[in-house]
């Protein structure tokens, strides 16, 4: 039903933008972030300086979008930019590490929620988290419109909840914001530092580009997907720093460090018993997050396949509903996989974080590339500050992915294995297609 497939307006792509980036972040990483860094004005300058990271990220790639306004987001820029092998290298991490650890990050915590209200042990949260992939799978089989009415539905409630947790916090905390800050927090002496702090901050930013994964189904895509990634990246940066003013109005930062649901406790000391509304806001958002990752990143495995670089099977799309059915179910399974393999929230997010920001990284540097061989374009949307922007996006992105992969901490780099391993894949998939099959 291709013309089902035309209808995702702006208001659909930037809830998809702003969904897919208001998952889990803001409900657990403040805790693990101020482990890191136990300052109040250092924490809240992670923050902002994450908004600046993404706002810039989101000009640059709302350049790309104008360029490129078709299926497929971070996939088409690389395999415009440099070739083949990059774009299926972040195809390939899509699939193996970005898209199916979030997913099953996300199912995780979902399941850490939910657990009593299903009448799951805590020692068998791996189980309902598997069966939430599956439930989330079946529905994205249905129809595009069905998946469009599960992330507006989904993402208006979770920021009308974020919008009360944010009002009560703001206005009926007591504690002094910032009052115990020092200059001297600039230099942490926690494990990690800045760098291992800023992991936890990406992690929560990261989705904003999402909306460009489904370009093929928008409506006025040159427009609305620059547009949809701008706006996104705009409201969820002003949500995660009020989020954190919040939090710190009603909680000390050590009670912030100390705590195993900063939501929740927040909630609870503003309302005794209300926490359990957050809490059940908190699996709200876990789940429609990670039904919106579902959603959008087989395409870009459907578009692989479609190019050719990748199995063929994967290039059909469910003939009645009209979605990429076998890639959700691949990615799925995956997910599925890595429930069982990796099974805890922090290790995760970190090792998806790196590998996911590395190949933004990657994508932002396609621009000079790009406008080598195009020309600056003479229509859509134009990088402003061009090159400074672009510059500084890839050496602030640099010098995360840097100390991260050189820390002691396995996750934070354990993801950058599948770069060498998909390249190996990559040219035994090459040679499988050059030999002429036996009929």
């Amino acid at each position: 039903m291709k013309s089902e497939g035309k209808g995702l307006s702006l208001f659909a792509l930037t809830m998809i933008a702003i969904g897919s980036t208001i998952g889990s972040g803001i409900f657990e990483t403040p805790s693990s972030i101020a482990g890191k860094v136990p300052d109040p004005l250092t924490i809240i300058l992670l923050w902002v300086a994450g908004g600046i990271v993404s706002l810039i990220g989101a000009l640059i790639f709302a350049e790309l979008g104008s360029r490129f306004p078709k299926a497929g987001g971070v996939y088409s820029y690389l395999n415009t930019a440099y070739g083949p092998l990059p774009a299926f290298l972040y195809g390939w991490v899509l699939l193996t590490v970005v898209s199916s650890g979030t997913i099953a990050s996300l199912c995780v915590l979902f399941a850490k929620y939910t657990h009593e209200f299903f009448g799951f042990a805590e020692n068998q949260q791996h189980w309902l988290a598997i069966a939430t992939i599956a439930v989330l799978t079946l529905f994205n089989t249905f129809s595009l419109k069905s998946s469009e009415w599960f992330a507006n539905i989904g993402t208006v409630l979770k920021m009308v909840g974020i919008f009360l947790l944010l009002s009560l916090a703001l206005f009926l905390g007591e504690k002094h914001i910032l009052g115990d800050a020092t200059i001297a927090a600039f230099v942490p002496t926690k494990e990690g530092g800045l760098a291992g702090a800023f992991v936890g901050v990406l992690w929560s930013y990261t989705g904003w580009h999402y909306a460009s994964f489904v370009a093929g189904d928008a409506r006025n895509p040159k427009r609305n997907i620059p547009l949809a990634m701008l706006f996104g990246a705009l409201v969820v940066s002003l949500i995660y720093v009020l989020c954190n003013l919040g939090y710190m109005k009603v909680l000390g930062i050590g009670e912030i460090q100390s705590s195993k649901a900063l939501a929740v406790e927040a909630m609870d000391t503003i309302i005794p018993g209300a926490g359990q509304f957050i809490g059940l806001l908190i699996a709200v958002s876990v789940f429609a997050c990670a039904g919106l990752y579902i959603l959008a990143t087989p395409r870009v495995i459907n578009q692989m396949a479609v190019e050719g670089v990748f199995f063929s099977i994967f290039k059909k799309n469910h003939p009645r509903f009209g979605v990429p059915l076998n890639a959700i179910v691949l990615q799925s399974v995956w997910a599925m996989l890595l429930v069982f393999v990796w099974g805890k929230f922090e290790a995760l997010y970190t090792y998806v974080t790196i590998t996911e920001w590395f190949f933004l990284m990657l994508a932002c540097i396609g621009i000079f590339i790009i406008r080598k061989k195009h020309g600056s374009a003479s229509d859509g949307f134009k990088t402003p500050l061009y090159p400074v922007l672009p510059v500084l996006f890839i050496a602030i992105i640099a010098w995360f992915v840097y100390k991260n992969a050189t820390s002691d901490d396995p996750s934070a780099y354990f993801g950058l294995i599948a770069i060498p391993v998909g390249i190996a894949f990559y040219y035994v998939f090459k040679m499988r297609k050059s030999v002429p099959s036996k009929e």
